[in-house]
């Protein structure tokens, strides 16, 4: 009788052993996939637009080096702009900077970021 109770022990204590580390595996794993996506959706968004820039949060410097035809004075418009009347809501408000027309804009459609 003592022989099948230790045994029986034995085995529940595998049991719940094993249903433990199931259980912190499940939990790490799905932290490590929530990292994972992030990082992914951040590398994709590089890739398919590595010259883009988010004109609502980019500093001058960013501006001038990711849009075409935009040097330091432009650049420095659309950061005071932007201050001054809030965050751009389209890509075409950007030619109410000074400046900054629709030949300016359509060459840097594809690069504008807005969030």
């Amino acid at each position: 009788m003592k022989k099948i109770t230790r045994y029986t022990l034995s085995l529940l204590f595998c049991f719940y052993t094993a249903i433990s580390v199931a259980k912190n595996e499940s939990k790490s794993n799905l932290v490590t996939s929530k990292v994972e996506t992030q990082v992914l959706s951040e590398k994709n968004q590089q890739n398919i637009k590595p010259n883009a820039v988010n004109i609502n949060t980019a500093t001058a410097t960013e501006i001038q080096d990711k849009l075409v035809g935009i040097g330091t004075k432009k650049a420095q418009a659309i950061v005071e702009y932007r201050e001054k009347n809030g965050q751009f809501l389209s890509a075409e408000q950007i030619t109410e900077v000074s400046g900054i027309g629709p030949a300016t804009l359509d060459k840097n459609r594809e690069r504008i970021i807005l969030k």
